[in-house]
């Protein structure tokens, strides 16, 4: 496996979601094994990819919960060489089932050891919280990527994920390492943006894509589809291309 990528951001409405399914479906088209994990209780990642009513119950809740073997909650999807674990409304439920638990951190981390030679990558689409789900993102990631929009809001939620980054380095996951801040909905000539982006690299790296706002984006999610099916020649499709470009480069 050549990367666990967690994208996470403790602030909701940053294109967090968005960013997770364009990366796992960009890496696919690039011929990669990917797997793709929502663990978001909102199951927004996996509705692009599947229907409610064809839900057959095998979810990211079953991982947690009873520990069911990762290899039959994945599901292919659509897209040639991406599959999904879903997500689930009970995935809420997580922190209080795995509350004081010794081994609470590493349910993902030890899941994901029994697929390693299965995949090229793993992007997991994390709640926007610091949960102990989102931490045990964290404990299986080799990569963190931070969705950002420019605002205030935003500078106010780095804080606290560099804490719980260095917090699961110090204790959990030596090999974690934050690849980069990803800017989405993202108007370079405001003054806002002129005036926040400085204070932001102070904190973060900045990949150099930069996510531009959409009306497809929404539209694409209305259809349940990735922009790459809906519009592959709009200018956010393509900016979520070169973004995947930046982060295959880390492949190593």
């Amino acid at each position: 496996m050549k990367q666990t990528l967690c994208i996470a951001n403790q602030k909701g409405g940053v294109g967090k979601t968005t960013t997770s399914v364009h990366l796992a479906v960009g890496l696919a088209r690039k011929g990669e094994r990917v797997l793709l994990i929502d663990l978001d209780a909102q199951s927004n990642a996996s509705s692009v990819f599947t229907e409610p009513s064809s839900k057959n119950g095998k979810d990211s809740f079953l991982l947690f919960s009873e520990k069911v073997p990762i290899r039959e909650l994945i599901t292919p999807t659509r897209i040639p060489g991406l599959s999904l674990l879903p997500a689930s409304s009970k995935l809420s439920q997580i922190d209080v089932l795995l509350s004081g638990k010794i081994d609470g951190f590493f349910v993902l981390k030890e899941a994901l050891e029994t697929v390693t030679n299965d995949f090229d990558w793993v992007v997991i689409d994390c709640p926007p919280s610091l949960s102990l789900i989102t931490m045990n993102a964290f404990v299986a990631a080799t990569g963190l990527i931070v969705p950002l929009q420019i605002s205030k809001f935003s500078l106010d939620g780095i804080e606290a994920i560099l804490e719980a980054k260095n917090h699961t380095v110090k204790r959990f996951n030596p090999d974690l390492k934050i690849l980069g801040a990803l800017l989405t909905l993202f108007q370079q000539r405001t003054t806002m943006s002129q005036t926040v982006v400085p204070m932001i690299e102070e904190h973060l790296r900045l990949f150099e894509s930069k996510i531009p706002p959409s009306v497809a984006v929404e539209e694409a999610h209305l259809l349940n589809q990735s922009l790459y099916e809906y519009q592959p020649k709009n200018k956010t499709t393509k900016a979520y291309q070169q973004f995947t470009d930046e982060v295959y480069s880390f492949g190593g």
